[in-house]
């Protein structure tokens, strides 16, 4: 606290008025005026160290306040006459560009507020993918295919990479929120079946308690969820991990098709030092199994109606994976004259079945089935 006097003096021709002040004891702290970060990678933390000095007459308590991206610590503490701390300040930008914010200490005692200008520039770091596009060899379904990506980290930083199903935070917080809806609903239908079931009778106080009570240890889970990449048709391995400076990481890529068709997946490495998530297409081709008949055409010729016929088609499975094959029955009238054993099974790789086929017609005239 500083005081202030008014001495006055008197004389025997005139009065004159002499202030007298007296300042204080109090803290002051020692900061430098900006502490500029220079170029620094993005989704990365760089850290300097401030070194605060108590150069007042008094003990200082303070608070250290920032904004984001800069964080500081310790935040808070206290400093005798003429001691000093190391205090860490960081910058992890989410956005390329220039930052600039102000760090201010707090005083809780009467002191010289001052405060600090951080300045950094974000940008991309040199890491990169060696191709936008992965096309895995067409597959066979239930058997597996694989190929290889590299990251290359040509920085100067650790970078850490993830790989996602989508390309933003935001869509990442939008599936959150969609799994938060379905888990409360899921929550409140169990407890409700829970109670119905052993006819349990709660106010409805109880039933919000034990409904939110399990409701929030879902969504702790799901908060706690790094959202990684989850597919089943493609994987990829390492789903997440770091690389050094100067090095490379190879990403093995699993094709599995469930199904005879063209599959397109784009996936998205989240890597620190690059603002936007790293695109990558998969694609991939699954084929069904290699399975014909040893004939395409049956001639039966003139046959007698209501006389049963019998002939004997083979199945033949040229391909690598087991052939499941099932009738269609036939609609049409001359189609039901038709009888064909066994009506379905399995055809192993590289074998064949026999298709004991039964015709009995019970009308003339020419077909065609």
């Amino acid at each position: 606290q500083d005081y202030f006097h008014q001495l006055l003096c008197t004389t025997e021709s005139e009065e004159f008025i002499v202030p007298v002040w007296a300042i204080g004891a109090r803290a002051i702290l020692d900061f430098p005026d900006q502490l500029d970060f220079s170029t620094c990678p993005v989704k990365y933390t760089t850290q300097k160290t401030l070194l605060v000095h108590n150069v007042g007459n008094r003990p200082a308590c303070y608070e250290l306040s920032t904004q984001s991206p800069f964080s500081v610590t310790p935040a808070m503490g206290t400093l005798d006459v003429g001691d000093a701390v190391e205090v860490a300040v960081e910058f992890r930008p989410l956005k390329t560009g220039d930052h600039s914010r102000s760090l201010t200490p707090l005083c809780f005692v009467p002191g010289e507020d001052t405060h600090t200008i951080l300045h950094a520039r974000a940008v991309d770091a040199h890491i990169r993918l060696d191709r936008n596009t992965v096309t895995l060899e067409k597959t066979y379904i239930t058997m597996s295919n694989s190929a290889t990506v590299l990251i290359h980290n040509r920085s100067d930083i650790t970078a850490r990479f993830q790989w996602k199903a989508v390309d933003t935070e935001e869509q990442e917080e939008q599936l959150r929120q969609r799994w938060y809806h379905r888990i409360y609903q899921q929550q409140r239908h169990k407890l409700y079946s829970f109670l119905k079931e052993r006819e349990v009778d709660i106010t409805c106080r109880e039933r919000l308690a034990l409904l939110n009570h399990t409701f929030q240890s879902e969504v702790a889970k799901i908060r706690g969820d790094p959202m990684l990449l989850d597919d089943d048709i493609f994987s990829l391995v390492p789903k997440e991990g770091e690389i050094m400076p100067k090095c490379s990481a190879e990403i093995s890529v699993f094709f599995t098709p469930q199904a005879a068709q063209v599959y397109e997946r784009t996936v998205y490495c989240d890597i620190s030092g690059r603002e936007n998530r790293l695109p990558l297409l998969l694609m991939g081709e699954g084929l069904g199994p290699r399975v014909h008949f040893h004939f395409e055409e049956l001639n039966i010729g003139e046959v007698f109606v209501r006389v049963t016929h019998r002939y004997e088609a083979y199945l033949i499975n040229k391909g690598p994976i087991e052939a499941p094959f099932k009738l269609i029955p036939p609609t049409t009238a001359m189609g039901s004259c038709f009888t064909f054993l066994p009506q379905e099974g399995i055809v192993a790789p590289e074998k064949l079945q026999a298709i004991r086929v039964s015709f009995c017609p019970t009308i003339r005239g020419e077909f065609e089935e």
